[in-house]
């Protein structure tokens, strides 16, 4: 091309030659930085076409069967946290929740009579006690004095029957004496049977036999209270859930079951996302990634906006090519080996303007790696 250029510059010495050498030097220069900037770009720059926008999509299932009473989400519909779904007919699970809240009114009822009874009875048995350790301090009190008169009539016995034996007392008089410590000796008898009556009472008063049948009954019905409390907590689990609501902000993606429907359990009603928490899932060539880096700065370019374009950056690089994750895995039992280039998964962040950017959209990605 030079030799030709400078040909046409020797033999064309007109104005118009001049122009045409201009041009053609001119086109040249062009074509030169064009390829120049290209070939700067393909080094500095990976351009990837498998990508798409994802979303983090919910399932909204019911936990328990039964009627599809009422589905106010429609598709399209963007729901905000706590908004009612759907709901499943649970007439007769509150009617079984109110029947489980009377019976424990009840049980509550028979514990707080039991404790009553039982604060009573310790009352009563405390005066009982008291009142049976005092009669047995008197008991035995009264003993020791009647034992002291035994003891000292005996003595006086035995003097008056030396004192007959010798004359010198009268028969009459030994006679009293022993009719004296005859009645002693009965007063003591009955004196020491009212201290073992003392005794005994306070051993049945001590013992409480009637304190621990309440006592028991009493646990017996707070456990049966207890129990009612759990029923009641999962009947009202059940009852919340059959009124089931978005736990996010989410628009409605499809609905898969209708009012009137008979609903199992787990069976799907509807599908939503939330629409700001979106990102790019892009499949580079395993050729590709040797640049790419986390926090890379990302052109977008959506196939439904060709006129405008979106950033990003590269929040996560795969740790596995996708083919390891494949359902139906290739093995290489026959030796017949073909090379194919597998893929790397990338995460690119991007942020949602206007909802433009609905999950499953294709997209195309430039990542700028000439930072790396």
């Amino acid at each position: 091309m030079v030799e030709r250029i400078g040909k046409w510059a020797r033999g064309d010495r007109s104005l118009g030659g001049r122009i045409r050498l201009v041009v053609i030097l001119a086109a040249a220069i062009g074509l030169l930085y064009a390829g120049a900037r290209w070939v700067h770009w393909r080094y500095t720059h990976v351009h990837l076409i498998d990508a798409r926008v994802a979303a983090e999509t919910v399932t909204v299932a019911s936990r328990l069967p039964g009627w599809l009473v009422r589905r106010p989400a429609e598709e399209g519909q963007i729901v905000e946290a706590g908004q009612l779904l759907a709901e499943v007919y649970g007439e007769n699970a509150k009617l079984d929740l109110a029947a489980m809240e009377v019976q424990l009114r009840a049980a509550e009822a028979e514990v707080r009579k039991l404790q009553a009874q039982i604060v009573q009875t310790r009352a009563a048995t405390g005066a009982a006690l008291e009142e049976a350790a005092s009669r047995k301090v008197a008991a035995e009190r009264a003993l020791a004095v009647v034992g002291e008169q035994v003891k000292s009539l005996h003595e006086d016995f035995r003097r008056d029957e030396r004192l007959a034996a010798q004359q010198m007392v009268s028969a009459q008089r030994l006679l009293h004496s022993r009719t004296a410590l005859t009645t002693a000796q009965m007063d003591f008898e009955r004196q020491r049977a009212e201290v073992l009556a003392a005794e005994a009472q306070v051993r049945r008063a001590q013992a409480g036999t009637q304190i621990e049948a309440l006592v028991a009954d009493a646990e017996r019905a707070t456990a049966e209270a207890e129990q009612l409390r759990a029923r009641i907590a999962a009947a009202r689990l059940d009852v919340a859930d059959r009124a089931i609501r978005s736990t996010i902000r989410a628009v409605i993606d499809r609905t898969y079951a209708n009012a009137g429907d008979y609903l199992a359990a787990g069976q799907r009603i509807l599908q939503m996302h939330d629409p700001a928490r979106i990102w790019i899932e892009a499949n580079a060539k395993e050729t590709e990634i040797e640049h790419v880096r986390v926090g890379q700065e990302v052109e977008i370019d959506v196939d439904a906006y060709p006129d405008r374009v979106f950033r990003g950056k590269v929040t996560r690089i795969g740790n596995a090519a996708t083919s390891t994750f494949a359902l139906l895995p290739n093995p290489n039992p026959s030796g017949n080996f073909t090379k194919v280039t597998q893929r790397i998964p990338l995460r690119i962040e991007v942020r949602q303007v206007e909802n433009l950017l609905r999950p499953g959209m294709m997209v195309e990605v430039t990542i700028n790696v000439s930072g790396s």
